[in-house]
């Protein structure tokens, strides 16, 4: 299981090369139709309710590779059982939560742990949840604080780091890149295509 892991997160480290923006949709409405039909890496699913998602999903023959975040989508607990569950159709998770990334790891699924960068204490306290679980990436929320946690704090740049919330532009995107992150994620729409 592990090799097949590790095989999914380095084909999605390598099409991020190629676009390094994430859609990251609240649910299985209009937004998840259009991530659907577009050509991204990957799909950050970030609300609505678990089985509508799937349902929508289920029916798709070549698609993205699917990100589930656990803490705020229902129908599903992100305990063992639901994370086993989650694994037969996803490729992975995001959570805040260290221990939902290590039940995640044992799941077979691809981890993203969420930084929320509200303050310095608030990002050191996460860099040692992120030391303690070693989620496959990272994703710092504001993504306008990215380039300033990155200078400061250089193991953030240890893992792969998406950058995902308040973005605005390209401009934004590109300052982000440039700062050393591997992608972003975004829900407005016009900044699904090309950075």
């Amino acid at each position: 299981m592990g090799k097949v892991v590790g095989d999914k997160a380095e084909a999605f480290l390598r099409s991020l090369e190629r676009n390094p923006v994430v859609p990251a949709v609240r649910g299985p409405d209009r937004d998840l139709e259009a991530a659907l039909a577009g050509d991204h890496p990957a799909i950050f699913v970030l609300g609505g309710d678990a089985f509508k998602v799937l349902g929508r999903l289920g029916s798709r023959g070549r698609r993205p590779q699917i990100y589930v975040n656990v803490d705020l989508v229902g129908g599903i607990a992100s305990d063992a059982s639901g994370l086993r569950f989650l694994s037969r159709y996803v490729e992975g998770i995001i959570s805040t939560h260290r221990h939902v990334i290590e039940l995640a790891k044992t799941s077979g699924l691809i981890t993203i742990q969420r930084l929320f960068a509200i303050d310095s204490g608030a990002v050191e306290r996460g860099l040692k949840l992120i030391r303690r679980a070693q989620p496959r990436f990272v994703e710092i929320l504001p993504a306008l604080a990215y380039c300033e946690i990155a200078e400061q704090y250089s193991e953030v740049l240890d893992l792969p780091v998406f950058a995902g919330g308040l973005l605005r532009s390209r401009e934004n995107i590109s300052a982000i890149l440039e700062a050393g992150a591997v992608g972003v994620s975004a829900s407005d729409q016009r900044l699904w295509n090309g950075a």
